[in-house]
């Protein structure tokens, strides 16, 4: 099925199943707004300790994330 924004929309065998799947994406959300907040802290905590710039703050933290 086609949505109205042009784009493939799923669809779901039940009610229940779709109402599934929208709590997942719920959840999903909740998970990436924690993990943003977190980074900025992080990002925040290293341009306060380092004396460093935002960008290279980022860049350290991203760094480390890829090591991990």
């Amino acid at each position: 099925m086609i949505g109205d924004a042009g784009e493939r929309v799923g669809t779901y065998p039940t009610e229940d199943a779709a109402q599934q799947d929208v709590e997942r994406c719920k959840r999903e959300d909740a998970m990436y707004e924690t993990a943003k907040h977190l980074v900025d802290a992080a990002v925040k905590a290293h341009m306060q300790m380092h004396g460093v710039d935002r960008e290279t703050a980022r860049y350290w933290i991203s760094s480390a994330m890829d090591v991990v």
